[in-house]
């Protein structure tokens, strides 16, 4: 995601814009493992590597775990265009 999208996400997110994608795609986010409250507000955990198939967590990198994006999940989740690290949404 390059600085114009990231741009884009927090307007979009101080404006209240895009509600309508943004509200769903935080509930899913809510229940993944990766999900970390922060004094930014959520993000997506760039720490952690997790096994989509069993969900599974670990603190390195291994074959077929896919890591957090590391995103401020209130302002990426306005973007009609941004997608989730691991498919979700």
């Amino acid at each position: 995601m390059g600085i114009s999208a990231i741009l884009n996400g927090h307007t979009n997110e101080l404006l209240g814009l895009n509600k309508d994608i943004s509200i769903p795609r935080l509930k899913v986010c809510l229940r993944c493992p990766l999900y970390k409250k922060t004094i930014v507000g959520p993000i997506c955990n760039n720490k952690l590597w997790l096994d989509v198939k069993t969900g599974k967590i670990s603190l390195e990198k291994k074959d077929g775990y896919k890591n957090g994006c590391g995103c401020r999940l209130d302002a990426k989740t306005t973007l009609p265009n941004a997608f989730c690290p691991i498919g979700k949404w």
